[in-house]
C-alpha cells in the first residue's frame, strides 16, 4: 500500500479539474497520504489555496521540479497537459504515472503517451466514458499491463450550505461555467425569455465574457452576468438561483458544478447526455432536457410548481451525498491506492 502521492498541478476553487484536486485532496488527507504538489506554474506560493495547502501539511515543491519526485514514487495529475508533456522526464524516476481524465475527449499528449506507454494507470469519474475511450487508447498500445479504473470522486458539501429560504418575490434560474464558447447553447436566450414564471424573473450567469456573448447574444436586460467567480462567489450565485438552467454544446462527464447545486438546493435542468444522465435521477433530483422545449416546459414547471421544486431540491442534495460522500470515495481510493501499488516501480 502506498502512503505517499506526487500530484502534479496545483487545486483550485472554481474550475474543473483544480476544483476537482482540491476535494480530492481533503479525502485522501482523511485517508492519511503524504502529499507533495509539484505546480505546473512558477508562482503557486501566491494562489489563493496555498495557505490551506500549508495548514493541511500539504508539501508544495517548486514548479516543474520533476527532480523532487523519488524513485518509484507514484506520481498523480487532474487533466494536466503540462503532465502530458513531462511525461518522458517523469518516467526516467518512476513507472507509477496515473492520469485522471476530466474530459469525454482524449488529448494529443494523452494519445501520444499511451502510444510510449509512459501512463500507468488511466482513471476516471464516469464509467461510461471510461468505456468510450479504453477502445482508442488500447488501439494505440495494447499493452495488458496499462490498467483502467473509475473512481467516487469526493464532494465536499461544506462549503455549499442548503439554502431552504429563497427570495418568493422572484424566480432565480442561472447557468456557471467557463466562458468557453461551448459551455454555451445558441439557444440560450430563446430559453430563458420563453420560460414562464408567476413571479419577476432574474437571471445570474456566472462566468460569461465576450467569447460567450459571441456564442449567445446579447443578455436579456433582466440576466446579470460575472466573469467570474472574483466578481460573484459560487455560494451567492446559487443563493440567487432556484434552478440551474444550463443548456450547453458540450457533453460534459462528471459536472462538479452539478455537485455544488445539489447541495446548495438549485434543482438542475440540464442536458441529457454525458455524466448528467447518471447524475440526475429525471422527475425526482432533476431535469434531463433534449430540446429547448424541454427546458423551457421544466424551467417553467418549477416556476410554478414551488412545492415540487423544494421537495425535488431535497431529493437531489440526497442523491449528491451519495453519490459524493466520503465513505464511499475512500473506499474506491482504497483500491486505486492498492493498484497503484501493484505497479513496477522500475
Amino acid at each position: 500500500m502506498i502512503h505517499s502521492l506526487y500530484i502534479v498541478g496545483f487545486p483550485s476553487l472554481y474550475g474543473g479539474a483544480g476544483a476537482e484536486l482540491y476535494h480530492q485532496i481533503k479525502v485522501w488527507r482523511q485517508m492519511g497520504m503524504e502529499m507533495h504538489l509539484i505546480p505546473t506554474q512558477k508562482n503557486a506560493y501566491c494562489a489563493g489555496l496555498y495557505p490551506e495547502m500549508m495548514n493541511l501539511g500539504v508539501t508544495v515543491h517548486e514548479g516543474y521540479d520533476w527532480e523532487a519526485i523519488p524513485a518509484g514514487a507514484p506520481v498523480i495529475s487532474f487533466c494536466n497537459e503540462e503532465f502530458l508533456a513531462a511525461l518522458p522526464k517523469i518516467r526516467k524516476r518512476t513507472r507509477r504515472t496515473v492520469f485522471v481524465n476530466c474530459m469525454t475527449w482524449l488529448f494529443g499528449r494523452e494519445k501520444e503517451a499511451m502510444k510510449r506507454g509512459d501512463i500507468s494507470l488511466f482513471l476516471y469519474q464516469n464509467s461510461n466514458v471510461m468505456g468510450n475511450v479504453i477502445p482508442r487508447l488500447r488501439a494505440l498500445n495494447p499493452d495488458p499491463a496499462i490498467r483502467f479504473m473509475t473512481f467516487r470522486p469526493y464532494f465536499d458539501a461544506a462549503d455549499f450550505p442548503f439554502i431552504a429560504g429563497r427570495s418568493t418575490d422572484w424566480f432565480g434560474a442561472g447557468h456557471i461555467s467557463r466562458q468557453d464558447e461551448d459551455k454555451f447553447s445558441k439557444d440560450t436566450w430563446h430559453i430563458y425569455e420563453h420560460f414562464a414564471s408567476p413571479v419577476r424573473k432574474r437571471g445570474t450567469f456566472l462566468g460569461f465574457d465576450q467569447r460567450s456573448e459571441a456564442k449567445t447574444g446579447r443578455p436579456p436586460d433582466w440576466v446579470e452576468t460575472f466573469h467570474d467567480q472574483k466578481s460573484l462567489s459560487q455560494q451567492e450565485f446559487y443563493r440567487r438561483c432556484h434552478i440551474v438552467l444550463q443548456p450547453t454544446d458540450t457533453t460534459e462527464n462528471w459536472p462538479r458544478v452539478g455537485f455544488e447545486a445539489m447541495a446548495s438546493g438549485s434543482v438542475l435542468v440540464v442536458d441529457r447526455r454525458g455524466g448528467w444522465e447518471q447524475m440526475v435521477e429525471h422527475g425526482k433530483t432533476g431535469w434531463l432536457c433534449e430540446c429547448p422545449g424541454d427546458f423551457i416546459t421544466y424551467a417553467t414547471k418549477m416556476a410554478w410548481e414551488p412545492h415540487y421544486r423544494e421537495d425535488m431540491a431535497a431529493a437531489a442534495r440526497e442523491r449528491g451525498m451519495a453519490l459524493g460522500g466520503q465513505e464511499a470515495s475512500m473506499e474506491s481510493w482504497q483500491e486505486v491506492f492498492e493498484a497503484i501499488s501493484r505497479i513496477p516501480d522500475s
